[in-house]
């Protein structure tokens, strides 16, 4: 109850600060119920949007309570240091400047549809992907300089620049605008959640909520270094005797289990990192600009630094490249069209490999039971670039279209259809195969009665055939829809449906396997 009354209070405070000045300052905010690891808790938050100048600031303050009046934690986690830190962050909704049109521009928060260039390394990412389970907050900018356009983007700063773009392009001879980029992932398992801070993923951590423990061999409940754990891999004897045991007064120890079989020690993000790097070029002409159409051709080419696992040998092998000889850009008046023509010569790449998924592909858990241990699973950690090893040489093309239906409906497909080597796992061969991709997304631009806003997506990645509709971790759907209930007031339904192949096995099946996020709120602005 005294939380509840603190809650409430810092509410009323927020209100009445956010309406002093209500020429500039308006408040808004929500409530109702949210889905966070398969757990639902009511919701109330409050958003105070400060303009100042072209600078605006908007806070989010989220509270999640549960039926028994229970805070989640997360958001204010106040009892050390770092984690004093990342609270404080968390409470960034957006920090703005400008718009992304304008010649300077920034935003610190939440990013969405995110991309460098043409596209051929960062292509439509976001940081958003797992909200509200996983809240990051990350900046984007832009200026002009020196004759030049710079851009730069980073995933969150509480990661303390964890995947970190930045991009530089200008005009060259012959009416060709180049661009240089560079995109860095310096620690793909920061992507891993960890709930008490110890370093240990939670995906990996037998006592995820406290850090002073993260190993239970035999699934007791009690840590393998407890002092009252006498029998470690629950084989039903008795590992040692000694002066930790009521009665026990000799000065001697006696080891009755001769062969304790131990969980190994799992992965510490803090002593252990695995980084990616990749660079790109790329060259572009203007040939056609009218007022309602224009018409371009590019070329780019891009390379992953790192390593990935060769599927034949099991061994580390480097990254590929990727190559887009031509591409072509249009826009006649309300339709947008991109044509790509691509080629991967050694294999081992992924063009737009920072897509909107990648924060769920960054790096999954693939459990294993080894049949030793009587209670718990044991597995790795699997990032997404040791994957990209079963890609071997592919060539094929890539097109977009965006289109506008009058002034009501917004519509955006994307696809992919490469031909060449693909790593088979049932036959443990390279065959020749497709590896397709489809993105789809249909959206209402203005209301319709009280349907204030609508808006579908679907996005399947690199599989044989994006239209089987056999989900992956590259698979993500969900919808939103707003009503308008009067006086100000909006009741959202969100829902997002995403996956993690937490067996390994290539596929994803079953609930345990897939993460749904459900948000029924209503929102209001004054």
């Amino acid at each position: 109850m005294r939380k509840i009354f603190q809650i409430s209070l810092l509410l009323v405070l927020i209100s009445f600060v956010s309406s002093q000045d209500n020429t500039s300052n308006s408040l808004q905010g929500a409530f109702g119920a949210v889905t966070i690891d398969g757990k639902i808790w009511n919701q109330i938050a409050l958003r105070p949007i400060i303009p100042i100048g072209k600078i605006s600031v908007a806070l989010d303050i989220v509270f999640y309570i549960d039926q028994d009046g229970n805070i989640h934690d997360d958001e204010w986690d106040f009892s050390t240091g770092e984690k004093s830190k990342n609270s404080i962050i968390d409470k960034v909704y957006y920090i703005r400047y400008g718009k992304k049109w304008d010649p300077f521009y920034f935003q610190i928060g939440a990013l969405d549809r995110v991309t460098m260039g043409h596209g051929i390394l960062v292509s439509g990412y976001s940081n958003t992907i797992l909200y509200p389970q996983v809240r990051k907050v990350g900046m984007e900018a832009k200026f002009r300089a020196f004759g030049l356009k710079f851009y730069g983007f980073t995933n969150d700063f509480k990661e303390n620049f964890g995947l970190t773009g930045v991009r530089v392009s200008g005009p060259a001879p012959g009416g060709l605008n180049i661009g240089a980029s560079i995109a860095i992932d310096r620690n793909q398992y920061l992507g891993l959640k960890d709930s008490d801070g110890d370093g240990r993923p939670d995906l990996v951590d037998d006592f995820p909520d406290n850090n002073n423990y993260w190993l239970d061999t035999d699934g007791d409940g009690l840590a393998d270094v407890f002092s009252g754990e006498w029998d470690i891999d629950g084989d039903g004897v008795t590992d040692t005797l000694d002066s930790d045991v009521p009665g026990w007064d000799l000065d001697t120890s006696i080891v009755l289990d001769t062969d304790i079989t131990k969980k190994p020690e799992p992965l510490n993000v803090n002593e252990k990192s695995r980084s990616v790097y990749a660079i790109s070029l790329d060259a572009s002409r203007q040939l056609l600009t009218e007022k309602n159409m224009n018409v371009s051709v590019y070329a780019q080419f891009a390379a992953l630094i790192g390593n990935t696992t060769d599927p034949v040998s099991g061994n580390d092998t480097t990254l590929g490249t990727g190559f887009i000889p031509f591409g072509l850009s249009t826009k006649f008046g309300p339709a947008r069209f991109n044509f790509e023509y691509r080629i991967m010569p050694t294999g081992r790449f992924e063009f737009g490999y920072w897509d909107r998924s990648y924060e769920i592909e960054r790096a999954t858990f693939s459990a294993t039971n080894t049949g030793l241990l009587s209670g718990a699973n044991v597995g790795e950690i699997i990032t997404k670039d040791s994957k990209l090893g079963k890609f071997g040489k592919q060539k094929g093309y890539f097109s977009t279209l965006n289109l506008d239906l009058g002034s009501l409906i917004s519509t955006s497909m994307s696809y992919q259809n490469l031909f060449g080597e693909q790593w088979d796992e049932s036959t443990k061969v390279f065959i020749q195969d497709r590896n397709q991709s489809f993105l789809a997304s249909v959206g209402l631009k203005k209301p319709i009665s009280r349907i204030t806003s609508a808006r579908w997506y679907y996005q399947q990645r690199n599989v044989p055939n994006p239209f089987d509709f056999d989900y992956t971790e590259s698979t993500i759907t969900g919808y939103r829809i707003g009503i308008k209930l009067g006086n100000g007031m909006i009741l959202n339904y969100i829902f997002r449906r995403s996956f993690r192949d937490i067996d390994g096995d290539g596929k994803v099946n079953g609930p345990d396997e897939t993460i749904n996020m459900t948000s029924i709120e209503t929102s209001f602005s004054f």
